[in-house]
């Protein structure tokens, strides 16, 4: 097996729906080492994170931060995603209460 440290998502501006913003790929499993959140506006904004199996949604029940306000500038290391495991087609979605307020970075280790 070989194992991959990798970055999962670079950076991207959260929007009012789910979105995906990253998929384990075809035959690997992904180790989610941190999922960082940072409010680039002026004022509190909220940031929910799910955690999806493959062909799932975004629900309660995958939900591993819900509605947290960040403040102004503020950056939030999502505790709830450290050492989780995405099977093949599982995917990283969040949301936030305003669109491009909060930027997303991801980062984890990708095992094929």
């Amino acid at each position: 097996m070989a194992r991959t440290a990798k970055v999962l998502n670079a950076g991207t501006q959260l929007t009012t729906s789910a979105a995906t913003y990253y998929t384990a790929p075809a035959s690997t499993t992904t180790v989610i080492q941190s999922v960082v959140l940072t409010n680039t506006t002026a004022g509190a904004v909220t940031a929910t994170v799910h955690l999806v199996a493959s062909g799932g949604s975004a629900t309660a029940s995958n939900m591993v931060l819900s509605a947290r306000s960040l403040s102004a500038g503020e950056t939030y290391l999502v505790p709830g995603t450290a050492g989780m495991v995405l099977a093949t087609g599982g995917t990283l979605q969040a949301l936030a209460s305003a669109n491009t307020s909060i930027s997303l970075q991801a980062a984890g280790t990708e095992i094929v």
